[in-house]
């Protein structure tokens, strides 16, 4: 209930009472999941392999989220608090096999299970919040979860970095796998069963196959490109650091730290604007920041102060816009936020596996700089898709009001 206080009496009690509850379990799931890109080199030189090759085998794995829009279908249909318990079950079999891994194949494996049960995880959790909280509340609700995304990495990737800094990567993973199981069994006991679903939801979710409105496809597109450039800046950050300036895997768990912070500070943003200016307004608003950041690590990536100020820069933006993302995809598909959800998780899926490859490859062979350029060209176009629905939306909603006058 602690962080259900932050409620007012106008959100459903399942939602106040459950709230901490579910910060909690995103917490365990993300500190598993992003533990990943901040220590490639680590896990590379732990597996003997390149980064470019461990870079592989996350890609394969990312590639699960284009089960998304199927994903998204089934949880409409199912339970959701069954979908998120077998989720962080399937996270802590992966974090098991990744920690057990004598080899790229059996750990990319990991990574795929654990990858699967985070899309499931992920789409029933925002699926369950959609159920009891109505689209212009969800702002708020998804700013206070997401804090999650912040804490995982700045306590729960810090976390893993001290055990890897002490012992290895192989007990980061077991430990993930141990907290994961506990939480699991914690949700089966305190969330509430399934609800019955409408006659009009359950005629959404079988409709979710129809024509998706250009609206729709803009933000989708968007979001892909978004994704793909903050997967590039991500995925570089960890060995630009190690080789370029030396830094420990002590070193780089706290650089985690110090940019969860700054996703904290936009988690409590998305809390207090999201609702206030739209989802579709905050996440363009979220990407402007992206593009001056990645010019700005380009032309001053050898001073590691500067880049690191313009990796807290271009966090504070990306994280506003994907927090903010959530209402926008859940109201994609009307009573159906699952399968919404599962459409923007495949974009997004998209996004990242190319980002992934791109990103690991060119820096491999030609280094820090080239391999973040490309996000300038990306975020701009994100960025420009978005400005256009925005104003196709207000040129619709003038054309509309006259009308509704007559």
């Amino acid at each position: 209930m602690l962080l259900g206080r932050a409620l007012d009496d106008s959100y459903a009690p399942e939602v106040r009472t459950n709230l901490t509850l579910l910060t909690l379990a995103r917490l365990s799931t993300n500190g598993a999941f992003r533990y990943v890109i901040p220590f490639l080199a680590v896990l590379a030189r732990g597996l003997d392999i390149s980064i470019s090759e461990i870079g592989i085998a996350l890609t394969v794995s990312q590639l699960t989220g284009l089960l998304g829009s199927v994903v998204g279908r089934w949880t409409d249909r199912g339970s959701h608090r069954l979908l998120m318990v077998g989720g962080l079950a399937s996270i802590a079999t992966g974090a098991g096999l990744a920690a057990a891994a004598p080899g790229v194949w059996v750990f990319g494996g990991g990574l795929v299970v654990l990858s699967l049960g985070k899309l499931v995880f992920d789409v029933a959790l925002t699926s369950w919040v959609s159920e009891y909280v109505p689209v212009n509340g969800r702002g708020r609700v998804f700013g206070i979860i997401e804090m999650s995304w912040a804490a995982g990495l700045f306590i729960g990737v810090a976390v893993l970095g001290g055990i890897t800094a002490i012992w290895s990567w192989r007990w980061a993973y077991a430990f993930s796998a141990v907290v994961l199981f506990a939480v699991a069994l914690a949700m089966l006991v305190r969330l509430p069963g399934a609800t019955p679903r409408s006659p009009s939801a359950t005629r959404a979710v079988a409709a979710t196959r129809t024509k998706l409105t250009r609206d729709a496809w803009q933000f989708l597109v968007s979001m892909g490109f978004m994704l793909l450039s903050m997967q590039t800046m991500i995925s570089v950050l960890g060995p630009w650091l190690q080789d370029e300036h030396g830094y420990s895997s002590g070193g780089l768990a706290a650089v985690s730290f110090g940019l969860g912070v700054f996703e904290l500070v936009s988690s409590f943003a998305a809390v207090r604007f999201t609702d206030r200016w739209g989802g579709w307004r905050s996440v363009m608003r979220g990407g402007m920041l992206i593009v001056p950041a990645a010019a700005l690590f380009v032309l001053t990536h050898r001073f590691v102060v500067v880049g690191l100020i313009a990796f807290a820069v271009l966090t504070l933006g990306f994280e506003y816009c994907i927090i903010s993302s959530f209402s926008v995809a859940t109201s994609l598909v009307a009573g159906a936020p699952g399968a919404g959800l599962g459409l923007m998780f495949t974009a997004n899926t998209i996004g990242i596996a190319a980002g992934t490859m791109m990103s690991t490859w060119l820096y491999d062979h030609y280094g820090a700089t080239t391999a973040v350029f490309p996000v300038v060209a990306t975020s701009c176009v994100a960025v420009g898709l978005l400005a256009t629905g925005l104003r196709t939306q207000g040129r619709r909603a003038a054309s509309v009001a006259p009308a509704a006058r007559t």
